[in-house]
């Protein structure tokens, strides 16, 4: 199954099969939180899934709104607002990346939610970064460190990219970001602790992974488009999935 994003060392593409593994064309499935729309929902929708996004940031939307134009897609693929608004009563909600920008009253609020809008024995998939990993101490490094500032002044980061292109050929970014919104990670979750919030709220987790096992702007940097090291993350991640970067957790409503 071919998507419009290429794969990169945080493991977008990776994570976009993880979540299509567990979907029916049949189903209705809700993304929450989720920004423009372009990192799954859009996705799913131009492999003719019954797939909606919603998210609070009206910026996001409406940019998504946009892309879905450009891309032949229907706008309406995409709603601000809040999920409890949403008149569907989906099989599937997907979380990805959401959590984490959640206080922890929040937080308990949102899973009542999800739990809620699903229809019994429904699936909801979640995708959390650790938030003691890998892409935790690259942020710190190159941002509080200020080694980031250093190494574009150096201009550094810019003969790597030269020499990336010339060994492994142009690799394009997405065409489009993610969101628009600049919300912080709040909570900090481990690969027990997701497990344990979604448990606690009445889910039944029915796998869990990890993602790959470093990522961050110096991954990024050194490895996103060489394909050897990409896949080798990928491995690592799922072999330790105690230690990476991010955690898929499926499961399913309690009823």
């Amino acid at each position: 199954m071919n998507f419009l994003i290429k794969e990169n060392i945080y493991g977008h593409l990776n994570r976009l099969y993880w979540i299509s593994s567990f979907l029916d064309k049949s189903n209705h499935i809700v993304e929450f939180g989720c920004g423009t729309g372009f990192m799954i929902s859009l996705q799913l929708a131009k492999k003719g899934y019954i797939v909606f996004g919603v998210d609070s940031d009206r910026k996001s939307i409406s940019y998504g709104k946009e892309i879905c134009r450009k891309e032949g897609l229907n706008p309406d693929t995409l709603h601000y607002g809040d999920i409890s608004e949403l008149d569907v009563v989906p099989d599937v909600i997907i979380a990805s990346e959401v959590l984490e920008h959640l206080d922890s009253d929040n937080l308990k609020q949102v899973l009542g939610v999800l739990r809620s809008k699903l229809k019994p024995g429904g699936l909801l998939l979640v995708t959390v970064p650790n938030g003691y990993g890998w892409f935790e101490l690259e942020s710190f490094i190159w941002n509080q460190l200020l080694v980031g500032r250093l190494l574009e002044a150096l201009r550094i980061t810019t003969i790597i990219g030269n020499v990336k292109q010339r060994v492994c050929g142009k690799y394009v970014e997405a065409a489009y970001p993610s969101t628009l919104s600049a919300s912080p990670h709040i909570q900090r979750f481990t690969f027990d602790g997701i497990r344990n919030r979604l448990s606690e709220h009445g889910f039944r987790i029915i796998d869990a992974k990890g993602s790959v096992l470093f990522c961050g702007v110096f991954s990024n940097m050194l490895f996103t488009g060489i394909e050897p090291v990409m896949k080798v993350n990928i491995w690592l991640g799922n072999k330790f999935p105690r230690i990476a970067s991010a955690f898929y957790i499926a499961c399913r409503k309690n009823d």
